[in-house]
């Protein structure tokens, strides 16, 4: 950036070390001056300007060297708003006058931002030549902008005060440390005085403020002493009358010797009893809420209530979780009484019956008579009544007079605790009863919770009744899954056949997966893998109709593609809802060829010179999406290892990983051991992909490898001419 020239070497009387020394400390003072510095030559162009002068104009160095000052982008205006014309400029004045021009307020707009920037501009003349007119001058500037918003916002301050003083908005107060001077009539309508109290000095501030203000009031003068002001607070003043008025009040010193201050008063009056009506209102929306959120609280007692039966398929399941349930949102202990095999009543499950209440009430019964003796149980039991006992103590001394000594002493410890007994009941037939209680320190129960605890036990009802037909359901599907998996694989020379089925261990649903081996006659064995859609009586069903029909086509014609057309039209009319996947391979156990076709399913392994690939094409649609869908046959000669790999999604597919890492896993493990045995296959393939305990699907494999033997009678992998089997 150029900038004025100091004084050359000549001038210095030829002390040119001098003379650059003096010109490097003009430099530095010109460059790091916190005021702008515009050095301009007799014509008023810029010939320099220092880093500060471009921060403030908002313009960048270079942009501003050669202008003018009446250059249109240095337009200024005045004070007021008008323009600045250019002849006027600070520096256009001093070049003419030869004057300094002082303190001149010049508006600028910002170069960056836009924005109007005010500066508080000196013009300083220099460099006269020999008729005494100055060649230069030097503009010097600073930036007053945020002095002039701040000298606004007071002048603004003081107008508003001003006004609200004058209209009574507020109460003034002139005061020293005995009384108040001088007060507007706002401030003495405030506190019940007049005029003439004012004048004749009888407005004490001391007497008007109560005894528990005055440590505050204190306070409040020292702070004023030693700051000139006091931070605005509340406080009480007693008007004519001797109420209180609740006041905020603030002050500033106008004489610190003696001490005399002003002071802003504001009544509160109307916020305090605004505050007291909100108060009122809220303790009124919060009561109205609170019955609300009881009333939400029970409906989503029930709700979760009503899930956990929909999900539950197991009776002690059920109920476990909904005892867990009632304990503690509903109450601090639970029991469920089921009937014995002899109908007797018998303690199902219980929560939190280690609490000193329910020990206690377990002392009282235990041992002393049979639990239908309690009148609440047997009106529930026997006739579906409920019954809410919001003291438990004395109803038990007084409905039981057969207690031993030790039970009436237990039951006695019971005062202030309460109980609500309810029937699992479901049409005419009741399954048990529910106790629920609270102990001593909890608000009793009362006649509003019978309704929750009732439809409680309802539903819980329902949920037992579920389990009950879901258990023998389970159990018939059972059978039929059984029957669908074969007992043994059939035996086939030259052919290692092994199978893993490994059934979930979440949920208690009957899987779907089935898996088949049989011969075909000759050299050819058939190879299935199937899993059906659902967990039911109705998919064992359909298991084991889709194997059987499978079988019987496949006998007819082993062609993969024309059984699978075949049994996917028959299920659609022995079976028009199930749905299935279908892996059917056929192996010619001379050749090494296998044909296959796929109806949905994850595609089988085969091992390879490499390793192992998938038969991933042909695919086609599950058995049962289309009636008339058609399937193709693909075809591929194994290699010298001979062996394939059938399985379900169950073994690839988990919750922790994505199934194309399963996938993986899979190729891995099977072609690690592709030349193995069979069983060696299976035990690789399971140690690999279900290390996890427990699995929320089946999991089934079927392993075949083409074995052959040799000249001192071992069997190895591989293909070899065998005996077709009749």
């Amino acid at each position: 950036m150029p900038i004025p020239a100091a004084p050359g070497p000549e001038a210095l009387g030829g002390d040119g070390q001098r003379a650059r020394a003096a010109e490097e400390r003009y430099r530095r003072l010109f460059e790091t001056m916190l005021h702008g510095v515009v050095y301009q030559d007799a014509t008023g162009t810029i010939i320099s300007v220092n880093p500060a002068a471009a921060d403030i104009l908002g313009t960048p160095t270079e942009a501003l060297v050669g202008l003018r000052s009446d250059d249109p982008t240095l337009a200024a205006v005045h004070d007021d708003g008008s323009s600045f014309p250019g002849s006027e400029h600070p520096a256009m004045v001093a070049l003419r006058t030869g004057e300094v021009v002082r303190d001149v307020v010049m508006g600028v707009v910002h170069g960056r931002t836009g924005e109007r920037r005010w500066l508080l501009v000196t013009a300083v003349p220099d460099g006269v030549d020999e008729h005494g007119a100055p060649q230069r001058v030097y503009t010097m500037f600073t930036d007053m902008t945020e002095q002039r918003r701040a000298a606004g916002a007071l002048r603004e301050w003081d107008r508003f005060l001003g006004r609200l003083r004058d209209t009574n908005v507020l109460g003034f107060v002139l005061a020293d440390e005995r009384r108040v001077l001088e007060a507007n009539g706002a401030f003495l309508t405030m506190v019940g005085h007049d005029r003439s109290d004012l004048t004749a000095g009888r407005i004490d501030w001391r007497e008007m403020t109560p005894p528990e203000w005055a440590s505050i009031d204190d306070a409040a003068i020292a702070q004023m002493r030693a700051s000139g002001a006091c931070r605005p607070f509340e406080k009480e003043l007693l008007d004519a009358h001797g109420r209180r008025v609740p006041v905020l009040v603030g002050a500033a010193v106008i004489s610190p010797e003696p001490l005399a201050w002003v002071t802003f008063v504001v009544d509160l009056s109307d916020r305090k009893r605004a505050e007291e009506e909100r108060a009122s209102l809220v303790a009124s929306a919060l009561e109205a809420r609170s019955e609300a959120e009881l009333a939400d609280d029970r409906l989503q007692f029930l709700l979760r209530a009503g899930a956990l039966v929909a999900a539950a398929r197991d009776s002690d399941d059920l109920l476990q979780h909904a005892a867990r349930l009632m304990v503690p949102t509903l109450a601090d202990f639970a029991a469920v009484f089921t009937p014995d095999h002899d109908g007797t009543l018998r303690l199902a499950v219980g929560e939190r019956l280690d609490e000193p209440d329910a020990q206690a009430l377990l002392g009282v019964l235990q041992g002393s008579l049979a639990w239908e003796e309690l009148p609440s149980l047997h009106a529930a039991r026997h006739q579906g009544h409920s019954r809410v006992i919001d003291d438990l103590g004395p109803h038990l001394v007084a409905t039981l007079p057969q207690l031993t000594p030790a039970a009436r002493a237990a039951a006695r410890s019971l005062a202030g605790a309460s109980l609500v007994t309810a029937p699992l009941s479901v049409g005419t037939q009741r399954l048990g009863v529910l106790v629920v209680g609270r102990s001593v320190e909890r608000v009793a129960f009362t006649e509003s919770d019978v309704p929750v605890v009732e439809e409680l036990g309802r539903r819980l009802a329902v949920g037992l009744t579920n389990a009950q037909a879901f258990a023998r359901e389970h159990g018939v599907a059972e059978t039929l899954q059984r029957s669908v998996l074969p007992d043994a694989l059939p035996a086939a020379p030259g052919l290692d056949l092994a199978v893993r089925y490994l059934p979930a261990t979440e949920g208690v649903g009957v899987g779907g997966d089935w898996y088949d081996a049989f011969p075909l006659g000759g050299t050819l064995f058939g190879l299935v893998i199937g899993d059906v859609v659902g967990h039911d009586l109705r998919s064992a069903s359909a298991m084991n109709q889709i194997r059987n029909t499978l079988r019987a086509y496949a006998v007819e014609d082993p062609e993969p593609a024309s059984v699978l057309r075949r049994t996917n039209t028959a299920l659609a009319k022995l079976h028009p809802d199930a749905l299935a996947t279908v892996f059917y391979a056929v192996l010619d156990r001379a050749s090494g060829e296998l044909s296959f076709a796929n109806a949905g399913h994850p595609p089988a392994l085969v091992a390879t010179k490499d390793g192992a690939a998938y038969l991933s094409e042909p695919a086609g649609l599950m058995l049962g999406v289309d009636p008339d869908a058609l399937f193709t046959t693909g075809r591929v000669r194994l290699d010298a290892e001979c062996a394939v790999l059938l399985y379900s999604d169950g073994l690839v597919e988990d919750r922790t990983r994505p199934i194309d890492d399963g996938l993986d896993a899979l190729a891995r493990a099977f072609s690690e051991h592709r030349a193995s045995s069979a069983e060696a296959v299976c035990q690789t393939v399971e140690a690999a992909l279900l290390t996890d305990v427990s699995r929320s699907d089946d999991a089934c494999l079927l392993a075949a490898v083409c074995v052959r033997e040799t000249a001192g009678g071992a069997t190895v992998a591989g293909p070899a001419p065998v005996v077709a089997l009749a």
